[in-house]
Order: C-alpha cells, then sequence, then structure tokens
C-alpha cells in the first residue's frame, strides 16, 4: 500500500535555529522533516536500514516503510503489528516484529513480497516476544529479542538458536568493525565467536551498565551508555572518558547513539532531542523540536550513503544534512524577526530586522537587542569607516555593541558617500534625502534637500558629484546640488515604460551605472546619455526568471535573486567579461518581500542571505555533489476505466489488453537532501512526442490511450545539471473488433456494401435517367405548349389588332354610307332634275361599289382568315351576297347597321336575314349570329 506523497512543507523543512535570545542560537545544517501525514504510517519509528539501491527502509509501529526520494510505500507485517527492527543484507530485507521475523525481496514490479522464516525457527517463539535488533556479518543475520539471539545464514536457509549463558533478558546487540556483540547487564558483555557466546566484559566491570553504541579502537572498545556516560574497556578495566560531555549530559536520558566516520558522535535522548559531538568529546550541535527536529525522542539512528543522519523519531523522521554547505539560523518564533540586512566586522555580526538591530560576538552564539534600536531597519552599511544603520525612526551610527541616532529625518533607507563634498554622506529618505557631515565632535545633520519629496531607497553617487537616485515609481533621477547642499542645482528625471516596479532598482557594477527592473537590466551610456537595453550584463543573465529587480552589488560582484536560485555575476578572471554563477535554493526556503531581498559577504565565497525567519550561510566554493545521483522509474501502474491500478513490471516491455489503458508511472532521485529539488520533465512517445513543462511532481498520469506502441521517457533536472532519463516501452493491444479477422470481414462487408450500393446506385441512376427523360419530355411539352400559348397570345393579339380594324373600316364604311344615303334624301327632296338624278346615280354607284366590298373582304379575311372556307363547306349554296351578310353578321352587326353597307332598308335586311336561316335549314331556336359565330 502506498503512502501519501510528502506534502511540499515537509519535503521543505524546518530548519535548526535558535529560540531562545538567552540560550544558544546556532547556525546548523538543514533538516527534512517527515511526520506521519507524509509518510502514511504510525508515529514511531524504530530502526532504518538503506538498500543497495540507495531507498530507505524504516521499521515502523504500522509495518515497514520504504522510500525511494519522492514516494513513501507501507507495507504492513501479515500479522498487523509493530516492526521493531530493520536490516537490509544483499537483495534481502530483513525485519523483525512482535512475534514474526522474515525478509522482504523486490519484485519485477518494484513491489515488495515477504517471506516468513517463523515456521523454520528451531523452536518456537515465545508468546510475547518481539525481535528489537538485526545485525548481519557477511552471509549470516543476527536477530535479538529480550528472550533470546538468532543467528540465520542466507546461504543455507538454516536457523540456529545461540546458547546463553544465563536466562536473563538480552538488552543490546551491536556490530563493532566485523564483530557482533550483545549484553546482559547481570551478566556481562558477550562476542559471538564461531556461533558461542564468548564474554568480553564480566558484569562486576559493568555494574548494570545498560550499553546503547560501541565501537572497535586498536586496543579494545569505547561505548556509550544510556546515561550519557562514555566508557572504555582495553581488557583490564572499564575506563571513563569524555567526563565534561559526560557533565553536560547529565540528567539526560539517551536511547540511540552513532559514531560517524569523521570520528564525531551523534546522540539521540529521550526528552532532550539529538546532540552531534566534535572529535573532541565537545558538543557541536544540539537538535530538538523547537529548533526543527520533529520530535524530542530520538529512537533510533543511521547514516546513508550520501553523509545524511536519518533520525527515527517518536513521532515521524528527521534527515540531518550533515555535510550540506549551508547552515541556518531560524527564528521560528520571532524573537529576532524577519532579516533584511546583516554586516559581519571584525568582532561582530549585526542582524537588521523589523523589530530592530542585533548582534553577537563572533566568537559566540548568543544574539543581543541594541537598546534604542526598536523598530525596522532596512540597512547596515560600513562607510568610511563607519557602520550607519538605515532605520524607521532615522540614522543610527553603531559604535561596537552601542547604537546613537545621529538623524532625525524620518525613514532613512541607505547612507552613501557623498563625492561631492569631503567627510560628507548622502542619506535616502522616504520623502527625499540629505546630508550629514562628519566633524571631530561627531555628525552634523543638513535639512532635507528641496524640492525633491521622492522616496529615496537606492542611492548610487560619482566621484563628479553627481547623486543618482532610483525611485520604484518615477524611475531615476540624476542630481547635483548647489554648494549650499541643500538645493538642487540640476535634475533630469529618466523614465522605463512598463518597467519601473516596486522591486526595481539602481546599482553601480564595475565603474557603470544601472537601473534592473524585475525583467530588464538597464546600461546608462554616458555618451547618449540615455538607458539601454543592449549590454553585457542583461546579456548574460537572459533566461533567468528573476522574482524581482532587486541587485545586491558588492565588492566586484553582484547577487540578484531568481525563482530556484540566487543568481552571481563576477568578473572573469581569465578571460574578458562576467563569470556567471547559480546558488540552487528555492524560492519557499528564501521567503521575504519581494524587493527586499539581501545578502551580504562574510568572508570569502561565504555569504549571509536574510529570511522571513532567520537566515541563511552557505559557502559559495562547496556544493553537494551530482555525479552519483540516478533518475529511476521506480513503478509503473495501469488500470482500466474505473479500477484500481495494479503496479506492473517496470524493467520488462508489456503487451496489455485494449481496455488496460490508464497508466500512471512514479519515478524520481533517491536524493535527501533539502536545497537539492529536483524537477522532471517527461514525454510520451507514440502519443505526445513533445516534453512536459519542468515539474517537481514525480509522476505522470495518462488516461484513455489508444491502441499502439509506446515509450514513456523521463528526463530529471538538478540544478543545472541535467540527467538523462529513463524509458519504459509498452503496448496495447487492438481490441478484438479491430484484429486482423475483424478487419478482414470488415474489409469484406464493405467491398459487399460498396457493391450493394453501385447496385442500387446504377438502379437509381437508371430510374433517374427514366425521369429525367420523362420530366424532359414535360418540360418540351411545357414549352411546346408555351410556345402555343404564346403563339395563341400573339395571334390574339393580331387578331384583336386586325378586328380593331376590321371595326374602325366598317364603321368608317357604315358612316360614309349612312351620310351618302342621307344626301341621296335629300337631294331626291329637291327635285328629279337630270343633274340630281345623276348626282344619285353616282351616290348609288358609291355605295354599292365593288372596291368597298374588296376593302372590307380584305380586312375581314385577315381578321378571320378562314371563315369564309368554313361556311362555303357547310353551306355550298350560299351566294356571294349571303356571304356578305353572313360576314356582317359575324362582326355582330345590327340590321341597321348593315342596311347601309348593303344600301337597302332595314326591312330588306329582316328579309335576307329570314332567307338565310331558310338556306341554311336552321332550326327556329338556333340563333342566327349565334350560329355564325360559332363556326
Amino acid at each position: 500500500m502506498g503512502a501519501p506523497k510528502t506534502s511540499i512543507s515537509s519535503f521543505f523543512l524546518s530548519f535548526l535555529f535558535m529560540i531562545s535570545l538567552g540560550a544558544t542560537a546556532q547556525e546548523l545544517p538543514p533538516v527534512v522533516n517527515f511526520d506521519p501525514v507524509d509518510y502514511g504510517a504510525g508515529n514511531q519509528n524504530w530502526m532504518i536500514s538503506q538498500g543497495e539501491d540507495k531507498n530507505i527502509y524504516v521499521a515502523n509501529s504500522s509495518g515497514l516503510m520504504e522510500y525511494n526520494g519522492a514516494e513513501w510505500s507501507l507495507y504492513p507485517m501479515p500479522n498487523r503489528t509493530i516492526v521493531r527492527s530493520v536490516k537490509v543484507v544483499g537483495e534481502h530485507i530483513f525485519t523483525g516484529a512482535y512475534m514474526e521475523v522474515g525478509y522482504w525481496l523486490k519484485q519485477p514490479d518494484g513491489q515488495l513480497a515477504y517471506t516468513s522464516l517463523t515456521d523454520l525457527f528451531p523452536k518456537p517463539i515465545k508468546d510475547g516476544e518481539q525481535f528489537w535488533h538485526i545485525e548481519s556479518v557477511g552471509e549470516d543475520v543476527v536477530l535479538q529479542s529480550f528472550e533470546g539471539i538468532y543467528l540465520f545464514n542466507t546461504k543455507s536457509g538454516e536457523f540456529s538458536v545461540l546458547d546463553l549463558p544465563a536466562q536473563e533478558p538480552v538488552t543490546g546487540l551491536y556490530k563493532a568493525g566485523n564483530k557482533i556483540f550483545f549484553s546482559i547487564p547481570e551478566v556481562g558483555l558477550f562476542e559471538i565467536d564461531n556461533g558461542k557466546a564468548k564474554k568480553v566484559i564480566p558484569a562486576s566491570q559493568l555494574n548494570g551498565i545498560e550499553i546503547i553504541e560501541m565501537r572497535q579502537i586498536n586496543n579494545g572498545l569505547e561505548m556509550v551508555s544510556r546515561r550519557g556516560k562514555f566508557y572504555r574497556w582495553e581488557g583490564s578495566e572499564l575506563e571513563t572518558y569524555n567526563l565534561e560531555l559526560s557533565e553536560k549530559l547529565a540528567g539526560i536520558s539517551l536511547f540511540s547513539a552513532l559514531q560517524l566516520e569523521d570520528g564525531s558522535l551523534v546522540l539521540g535522548s529521550v526528552e532532550n532531542g539529538l546532540y552531534i559531538t566534535g572529535r573532541d568529546g565537545k558538543i557541536v550541535s544540539h537538535f530538538r523540536q523547537e529548533n526543527g527536529l520533529n520530535n524530542n525522542t530520538v529512537l533510533s539512528l543511521f547514516p546513508d550513503r550520501e553523509g545524511n543522519v536519518w533520525t527515527g523519531l517518536d513521532n515521524g523522521i528527521s534527515v540531518i544534512n550533515l555535510d550540506s554547505p549551508f547552515k541556518l539560523f531560524q527564528d521560528n518564533i520571532g524573537r529576532l524577526g524577519t532579516v533584511y540586512t546583516s554586516l559581519q566586522t571584525e568582532d561582530h555580526l549585526y542582524l537588521g530586522t523589523n523589530q530592530g538591530l542585533y548582534f553577537r560576538k563572533l566568537e559566540d552564539d548568543d544574539f543581543t537587542f541594541m537598546p534604542g534600536t526598536n523598530g525596522q531597519v532596512w540597512s547596515i552599511q560600513m562607510v568610511e569607516g563607519n557602520i550607519f544603520v538605515g532605520h524607521n525612526n532615522g540614522t543610527f551610527l553603531v559604535e561596537g555593541e552601542e547604537a546613537k541616532k545621529i538623524s532625525d529625518h524620518l525613514g532613512t533607507w541607505t547612507v552613501k558617500k557623498y563625492w561631492g563634498r569631503k567627510e560628507h554622506f548622502i542619506q535616502g529618505h522616504y520623502n527625499g534625502f540629505s546630508l550629514l557631515k562628519r566633524e571631530e565632535e561627531g555628525f552634523v545633520e543638513y535639512p532635507m534637500v528641496k524640492d525633491f519629496p521622492h522616496s529615496s531607497r537606492h542611492i548610487v553617487t560619482r566621484q563628479n558629484g553627481e547623486i543618482w537616485i532610483g525611485n520604484e515609481h518615477k524611475g531615476v533621477f540624476r542630481i547635483l546640488l548647489e554648494d549650499s547642499l541643500r538645493n538642487i542645482s540640476s535634475s533630469k528625471n529618466y523614465t522605463f515604460k512598463n518597467t519601473i516596479g516596486i522591486t526595481s532598482s539602481i546599482f553601480e557594477f564595475n565603474d557603470t551605472l544601472y537601473f534592473s527592473s524585475r525583467n530588464k537590466i538597464f546600461q546608462y551610456q554616458k555618451g547618449d546619455d540615455a538607458f539601454s537595453e543592449k549590454n553585457e550584463l542583461a546579456q548574460i543573465l537572459k533566461g533567468y526568471k528573476r522574482i524581482s529587480g532587486r541587485v545586491v552589488s558588492l565588492e566586484n560582484e553582484i547577487w540578484t535573486f531568481g525563482d530556484s536560485q540566487l543568481l552571481n555575476v563576477k568578473l572573469a578572471q581569465l578571460k574578458k567579461g562576467y563569470d556567471l554563477n547559480s546558488i540552487f535554493i528555492p524560492k519557499a526556503l528564501r521567503a521575504i518581500p519581494q524587493g527586499y531581498e539581501n545578502i551580504s559577504s562574510l568572508s570569502e565565497s561565504r555569504y549571509l542571505l536574510g529570511l522571513v525567519d532567520g537566515y541563511l550561510i552557505f559557502n559559495q566554493s562547496l556544493s553537494d555533489p551530482l555525479a552519483d545521483y540516478e533518475l529511476r522509474i521506480n513503478r509503473v501502474l495501469v488500470s482500466g476505466l474505473e479500477e484500481d491500478q495494479t503496479s506492473i513490471s517496470r524493467k520488462e516491455a508489456g503487451t496489455f489488453n485494449y481496455k488496460l489503458n490508464n497508466f500512471t508511472f512514479q519515478f524520481g532521485f533517491t536524493e535527501y537532501k533539502k536545497f537539492l529539488v529536483p524537477v522532471y520533465s517527461y514525454r510520451l512517445k507514440g502519443f505526445n512526442s513533445r516534453w512536459s513543462n519542468w515539474s517537481p511532481d514525480p509522476s505522470a498520469t495518462f488516461k484513455n490511450l489508444p491502441f499502439g506502441d509506446y515509450t514513456f521517457e523521463v528526463r530529471g533536472k538538478i540544478g543545472n545539471e541535467l540527467f538523462s532519463g529513463a524509458s519504459y516501452d509498452f503496448e496495447i493491444s487492438r481490441p478484438w473488433y479491430l484484429g486482423n479477422l475483424a478487419i478482414a470481414t470488415y474489409v469484406l462487408l464493405f467491398f459487399g456494401f460498396l457493391f450493394l450500393v453501385h447496385l442500387g446506385y446504377k438502379r437509381e441512376q437508371e430510374k433517374r435517367i427514366r425521369e429525367n427523360e420523362k420530366n424532359l419530355r414535360m418540360r418540351n411539352l411545357e414549352a411546346e405548349k408555351k410556345i402555343m400559348e404564346l403563339q395563341n397570345e400573339q395571334l390574339e393579339k393580331e387578331m384583336a389588332g386586325k378586328s380593331k380594324e376590321l371595326a374602325v373600316s366598317t364603321m368608317s364604311l357604315i358612316k360614309k354610307n349612312e351620310f351618302l344615303t342621307s344626301i341621296k334624301q335629300k337631294l331626291q327632296e329637291t327635285g328629279s332634275s337630270s343633274e340630281v338624278r345623276s348626282v344619285i346615280k353616282k351616290i348609288d354607284q358609291d355605295i354599292n361599289g365593288e372596291d368597298n366590298w374588296k376593302f372590307f373582304k380584305k380586312a375581314f379575311s385577315n381578321a378571320d382568315k378562314d371563315f369564309f372556307k368554313k361556311i362555303k363547306a357547310k353551306h355550298p349554296d350560299l351566294t356571294s351576297n349571303d356571304l356578305k351578310l353572313c360576314a356582317y353578321l359575324r362582326l355582330n352587326l345590327s340590321s341597321k347597321e348593315i342596311a347601309p353597307l348593303l344600301n337597302i332598308s332595314v326591312k330588306s335586311v329582316e328579309i335576307k336575314r329570314y332567307r338565310l336561316r331558310k338556306k341554311m335549314d336552321l332550326p327556329r331556336e338556333v340563333n342566327l349570329v349565334d350560329y355564325i359565330l360559332a363556326i
């Protein structure tokens, strides 16, 4: 069962510090803390060991724990009891528990499998028996309980029981050199020699001493007792040594001890944490719960192969990075506050915090508050042999262990040498700047310089008298003062669009002036009287993510602050230009308000970095070795939809059913250093060939992967060191419905479907062709009908025109004939002279003239071409006069209108109509005009 991931708060441990100003304050190595929530198991941790793969194994009250540098895993015992001891021997991980002994072996999937050895015991395990300690020499494993000593040979797989000299509890098992010892306080100290117990120190010499640790020396043994006393045995008499250390440990009950290779000693107590002594026996460090240790009861100690000391505690685990180049002083309870500035002189170390000014002598460990400096301290500077303190209440001058206020101007940021006048200094305040003058009787304060109400936090002074002031909101000012030093003679403001902010700063490096924002660095170009982005310093820092524009300028070097590292730039020694170095310290471990980052030089290559809760000291010339670190894939987990994940072999390529397509990869380094924070990038070839963004998360999950071939690759980075990664090849098989047989079936079905579609398409095409032909015929018929309609319409229009023309001409004839008839009647009334009769004759000729009929007949034929043919065909006996009458009747003329045309009376017209009906043999009920119109 896997434990929860280590929380960031615990992985980025608490650093050791001195919590009380009245007690010893120490700059201690960093510590990584793990509490039960981090590793997901019980509180107590009884014994620790390390495997050949560098994994750490811990005997915990809930079972065996394994830590690979990235993930914790918990393996409970079969009987769910407390594991009291653990020892890695080759590939075997032996554990001793309550009435249970056995070993664990790593399986191909990375999990541990347990094999119990209790059935091999030569005698039954006693009720309640617990195995407290395990040691090994070669292929032999030695287990100790209060009831006895047991020997197990890993080659033969056989157990044996060591014959004890007395039936008394065995209180301890020790390994010194290649020899195994055990103690029975009431009987003596024994060595296991050739499978037998050999007495080394008799009970009369031990006198009830309970030994917790021993080591071999040339002529004998050196031992540590539970009461904190130290003994040496050289074969005749038990002698005490380290008396001064014993006195300091008086009243302290020790539970564990560890001898380091350099001769120093680590002592774990029951109630007061952990002590580390030097080779001379003096206490070098004291780790407690108050200054960073997880718990004050140290149950076990173990040195790993990277120089760390693992402490199994009554509540959690702490890892001390003893060989780290970093030392920390951390103020967890706020006695000092946030360190905004620091300065080390030949005799003292000064700290400026948000609570005031503190100091200590270099040979001491205690910090003392400097009276009168209550409040925010912004800067401590050595200028021309004077120690100036920029304070919220003004400016202080420090001499040794006393501070004297020399300026009452509110809020002093900084104090600089003013090159314009000898013995003068310039002060930057919250709302402007002023000057100080050093005289024999002390410092004289000048009034605030007029007409400059801006915050003057960053100041650079030049030997030509120029004062350069950087303001977080206004940019940079270049100022020259009048001789009175109270007024500005000239001023110029340089602005920087979209780059000014509260973290910006102005600084001088290599006799050159710079302005820095969070993202850019500008160099002042004197010839152009302008700041330019194009400069070598900006180029060398390009590509680094800086968290603020704060740049600290020290002698011949500058420091700026990146997201995961400090960046140091120095003048190159063997070439022209600059050298850039990185000190990797995660941002989370150096928290301080942005823009107020600070660093000071203590000595060559040693620096002090101010923190929110103390300070960090590091040696730039030292670094943690990275060559031995190896990036590994620790576990590969696979599952189907909504199923629990199963661990699989991570060493061999696998082929998985298409339903098992959710993969999780766990990877990481087996490293346990606080400041070595690895980040990872990965990709899954076959799914996405692009590398992921760098992240500290040591796992990657892919869900619902389609079938195909894949290669998972991971790479890691610690600081600037890039580690080529591990890889895992696997395949997700095709689902059955995408197998070869299924695909062949699909192909056949597809072609069959295409054939059916083709047939259907062909039939559809034929149907469409027939429909198209039918539609075409219909369209042709419609077109012809339309043409006929248009023709008929045209004919109708023509007929209408001709009918109109005929009507006009007919009416003209009628009018003309009526007119002539009226003239004829008048002439007849005047007399019957020959001239009159001649005119009347002429009129009759004109009315009955053949030309009138021809004209009418032509017009009538144009309007009604086939009428005469049709009526002649029906009634062949009709005369020309009958046809005339028929034509007039077809025009629907009345008898009155017809009479003038025929030059007869109306009555004569009626008679003609009667005769015409007779010739046509029309029935009485048939109207003559309707009949003629219907022809």
